[in-house]
């Protein structure tokens, strides 16, 4: 009971110290209005829905009216003054010639489009002296058309957590798959615990994603899901593939909070999240670059749905 109660203390450490992190940066207030929802209030202030869900740990789309909402507030770059003599240069240079005037030199016409002596004299073959009032000097070569690049499908990316399979870690799915225990691995202590854990790992959102990274620096999908598992006292392996086959399955339809959600990528089982309820779950992306909440219901992780594990449960009848 201590071991829990201090690890319970040590995830609200780390849950305070990550919101301390996160309010350094510029923020605005919005208080919701009657008849607001995320949709309309992220076009007014033209953010997105999923940086206002990010900013203010929105686990659902429901908003009640006087709600306060943090909303992350973008800088904007300042503009570098230029001169008026360097922006005629420039918009000389960027014709593709120039029309000699009486009483020019190629010392002159250099300092007007910014091409130097040589270039004008490389391009055009002539000298000072056999210039001529109204002759056409090129200013630069003409630049080959370039062809159109390939469209990549990058779908197969978006996950990213694994490289591509190989014939042993192939056979070592089918290992672990026969060697499956279809047991809890430990029980919450009450439903509150498991609200807690919802809430700590909502809290990381926003931490970099680094494939392979497991500190708060950067850190993957399953190392992710462990450090989560780890701050309650449960320790899960490293790979989402192995962490696949841990704990009890369950159907899609019977999800609850705490349960892992597994997808393919270029392999079977290569991405990991933690379901938290109202068909969404957190998980680090590869895509996202950062911790972010996804919903099950978006095409791609429909497509891409492997399989649901209850790693912990609340009571031994159901075990929820």
């Amino acid at each position: 009971m201590l071991k829990r109660r201090n690890s319970v203390v040590w995830a609200l450490f780390v849950l305070c110290l990550l919101v301390l992190c996160h309010t350094g940066a510029d923020a605005a207030q919005h208080k919701v209005k009657k008849g607001e929802n995320l949709a309309t209030i992220a076009k007014k202030l033209g953010v997105s829905v999923e940086k206002i869900k990010q900013a203010n740990h929105l686990t659902s789309n429901k908003l009640k009216p006087g709600q306060i909402l943090r909303i992350q507030e973008t800088q904007v770059a300042r503009k570098k003054s230029v001169s008026p003599v360097s922006v005629k240069s420039k918009s000389l240079a960027a014709s593709s010639s120039y029309t000699i005037k009486k009483g020019d030199t190629l010392s002159s016409i250099s300092r007007k489009t910014g091409v130097s002596v040589k270039q004008l004299t490389a391009l055009n073959h002539v000298k000072s002296k056999s210039l001529r009032a109204g002759r056409k000097l090129i200013l630069a070569k003409a630049k080959p058309v370039a062809s159109p690049q390939p469209v990549v499908d990058e779908s197969e990316d978006l996950l990213g957590e694994d490289e591509e399979i190989n014939s042993a870690e192939a056979l070592n799915d089918i290992v672990l798959e026969t060697q499956s225990s279809e047991e809890l691995l430990g029980k919450w202590g009450s439903a509150s615990e498991r609200k807690l854990f919802i809430k700590v790992a909502t809290g990381f959102l926003g931490a970099p994603y680094r494939y392979g990274g497991a500190t708060v620096r950067g850190i993957d999908c399953s190392a992710f899901v462990r450090k989560m598992y780890e701050f309650f006292d449960i320790s899960l392996p490293r790979t989402a593939s192995e962490q696949s086959h841990v704990g009890v399955r369950v159907d899609r339809a019977q999800l609850i909070e705490g349960d892992l959600v597994f997808f393919r990528t270029r392999k079977p089982i290569g991405h990991v999240g933690i379901y938290i309820g109202n068909n969404e779950f957190v998980h680090a992306s590869y895509k996202g670059k950062t911790v972010r909440i996804d919903s099950l219901d978006q095409p791609y992780f429909q497509q891409r749905f492997q399989r649901a594990v209850r790693v912990k449960g609340l009571d031994d009848n159901d075990g929820t």
